[in-house]
């Protein structure tokens, strides 16, 4: 029996090395369209089917089709496979712009515009996968090449296939049933959002009345289908933002420093050593958002203590902002938020004691969560395209002390706290830790510089208005991004900071050590900028 494979294809990049493996291992090629043309031009042979005519006429043919790609390899009802003119392999792909850019308001049928017949052979050589190898990126191709040619084509190599067959097929419904909606006129948001994402609800931007909002939730469940509200109002978009970058702080904290990994140390001698930092499991980790962006956060023996040093710093910051415990709320943490003048508190659970203490105040949403976040990709929206970013949940990329005084180990720990907190923070931003508390930050700088005077200038504030609750000592600067010298760097020594960790890799890294050396301070490089 002589395998046959169906070649139907919009993008015809590496598809004539394709064929020409098909071709030499006698398989039938069945095309049509432009695919058969190019074929032809190539001087290889197919069989011309009219299975894509899209008319009445053909319909028979097209069921015939259909019907062998989702029986090919399979037993029939007598418990044999029947594999008379079996098609083993589809090759199709269709780009998603030819049905977004069509004219689906002109006088001929949407089905002419719309190819349905393409697109169920994909899906029905999907459904049957382990018998048919479909290819729809060709990118792919020179692997499958190998994998024929060597006769290794895996189930799981299959599946891979298929999974990119079914993006490409709800790329194209979506794209000609977004241009349907545009042309009809609709406004609204659709009920699904590729990647895909299914519309949650419409949110109110207070902040931004011009503006329209709507939540789109991924369909294969993400952090947010964990989100239940106790108590409290309706989540605003602002509420949305920080009970999302809180709950990623919180799920940040349980990866990188409940069991926080070692990371590589180059010495000057060529050596590589591990540094280790002290596991955080039996503390409590605390941390509030506003506008999307850290505002402090801390590490106590309880739920409450760590947010009594969380919150000290301007009273005037937290409101209507978000508080995150990566614990379950007690009675005594309750007491302590109902001092203040947040808008949300997100935490795995509540006892029933503190919510019954906070049911006194009903404009504070609570909010469990279970979920954690999983980062993966950053997607930051432009006028008619995204940015995509994988982002890389790491602490440091590396610890190089470049300085003859070394970090201790307590200040080593202080430095992988406040480099968890910068990980929600904007570029240009920088924090000053004390006792595991951030004494002062600032987020969102024009400059690293900027960044890192504003954080020692706010942690000198509070220490001198006693919100620290008892911390006398703010040492360690961590900056998120690569701090060039210049004449201020005498303004450290001044404030008292002992350790500044931060990427380096500046012209000036040469100046900065030796400003550190001389004023007897810790530096320590990790290599990696933070920038959200």
């Amino acid at each position: 029996m002589k395998n046959r494979a169906l070649l139907y294809t919009d993008d015809t990049d590496n598809l004539m090395p394709l064929a020409r493996c098909l071709v030499k291992r006698d398989w039938e090629i069945l095309s049509a369209g432009q695919t058969g043309k190019l074929l032809t031009d190539a001087g290889i042979a197919y069989t011309a089917v009219s299975v894509f005519d899209d008319s009445p006429r053909t319909f028979g043919d097209y069921g015939a089709t259909l019907q062998s790609l989702a029986a090919s390899g399979r037993q029939n009802e007598y418990g044999h496979s029947d594999e008379t003119d079996a098609i083993r392999l589809v090759c199709i792909n269709l780009e998603p712009a030819s049905h977004a850019h069509k004219n689906y308001k002109a006088s001929d049928s949407v089905a002419d515009k719309i190819d349905m017949r393409a697109l169920s052979f994909v899906q029905a050589a999907c459904k049957n996968y382990k018998n048919i190898l479909v290819l729809t990126d060709p990118a792919d191709y020179e692997e499958a090449i190998v994998k024929i040619e060597t006769q290794s084509v895996s189930e799981t190599f299959r599946l891979y296939l298929a999974a990119k067959a079914f993006n490409m097929i709800s790329a194209c419904t979506a794209a000609a049933g977004n241009a349907i909606l545009r042309q009809a006129g609709d406004k609204s948001y659709p009920r699904y959002f590729m990647l895909p994402y299914k519309k949650s609800e419409e949110l109110i931007n207070k902040e931004q009345s011009h503006r329209s909002a709507c939540l789109y939730t991924l369909l294969h469940g993400g952090a947010l289908d964990s989100l239940r509200k106790n108590q409290g109002g309706e989540l605003l978009y602002s509420l949305y933002v920080n009970i999302d970058a809180v709950w990623e702080s919180l799920s940040n904290f349980s990866a990188l420093l409940k069991k926080p990994p070692t990371v590589t140390e180059h010495g000057d001698n060529g050596n590589e050593t591990e540094m280790r930092f002290t596991p955080a499991a039996e503390s409590v980790f605390t941390c509030s958002s506003k506008h999307g962006i850290p505002i402090s956060a801390a590490l106590g023996s309880n739920s409450a203590e760590s947010f009594q040093k969380m919150s000290g710093c301007r009273k005037a910051f937290f409101d209507n902002a978000v508080a995150g415990f990566s614990a379950v709320v007690d009675e005594s943490a309750a007491n302590e938020l109902l001092k203040s003048n947040l808008a949300a508190v997100v935490a795995p659970d509540f006892t029933a004691g503190a919510k019954e203490l906070l049911a006194a105040r009903k404009d504070i949403r609570l909010i469990t969560m279970s979920t954690p976040a999983t980062i993966s990709y950053t997607i930051r929206s432009l006028n008619g395209g995204l940015i995509v970013e994988e982002d890389k949940l790491t602490l440091f990329d590396s610890w190089n002390v470049v300085t003859k005084a070394r970090p201790t180990q307590i200040q080593a720990d202080e430095a992988a706290f406040g480099q968890l907190v910068m990980l929600g923070a904007k570029h240009d931003a920088a924090v000053v830790i004390g006792n595991m508390t951030t004494i002062g930050m600032c987020c969102a700088a024009l400059a690293p510089a900027d960044a890192c005077f504003a954080a020692i200038n706010r942690a000198a504030n509070n220490m001198q208005s006693e919100l620290t609750n008892g911390s006398r000592r703010a040492e360690i600067l961590v900056s998120g991004s690569a701090l060039p010298f210049d004449d201020d760097f005498d303004r450290f020594a001044k404030s008292g900071i002992r350790l500044i960790v931060q990427p380096g890799r500046t012209d000036t890294d040469a100046e900065s050590i030796a400003f550190c050396d001389e004023h007897g301070i810790a530096m320590v490089f990790t290599g990696a900028e933070i920038d959200s």
